[in-house]
């Protein structure tokens, strides 16, 4: 189950990485992202996490993992320094639909992914909010 909402949130992450090509005001090197994960349904919370990670304007959209996830882009969109988006992946015959909204600020990010993974027995839903701060350049 989390599998599908972290290839979701990685699938996300992507977005970050083509945002100079959007014209975002967007910063490329080593960001440490830092995410919180909710599970309305669910009682207590998740640890956080961090990771290190290099952004560039190179990387494409969708990355290679998407690929291998069976998803698809279904609306991206960029107003101002702030993207949107909704992907939609298939996986084990599982539904996973994600959206979100990023908005960029030099060399900081921040903003929230909504995920629903559509299961036979009632869908269940997380919310992640996700931070990203540059930490200096790549290696």
């Amino acid at each position: 189950m989390l599998k599908s909402f972290f290839t979701a949130l990685s699938l996300s992450t992507a977005f970050i990485l083509a945002s100079s090509a959007w014209g975002l005001d967007f910063q490329a090197g080593r960001y440490e992202i830092t995410s919180s994960i909710s599970m309305p349904d669910m009682p207590g919370a998740m640890p956080q996490t961090t990771i290190t990670k290099c952004l560039t304007a190179q990387d494409p959209v969708p990355d290679q993992s998407a690929a291998s996830e069976n998803c698809k882009i279904e609306h991206m969109k960029t107003t101002g320094n702030t993207v949107t988006w909704k992907v939609e992946c298939q996986q084990k015959g599982q539904t996973t639909k994600t959206s979100g909204k990023m908005t960029y600020a030099g060399d900081r990010f921040e903003g929230l992914i909504d995920t629903v993974m559509v299961q036979p027995h009632g869908n269940v839903t997380m919310k992640a909010t996700v931070k990203g701060r540059r930490v200096g350049d790549c290696p």
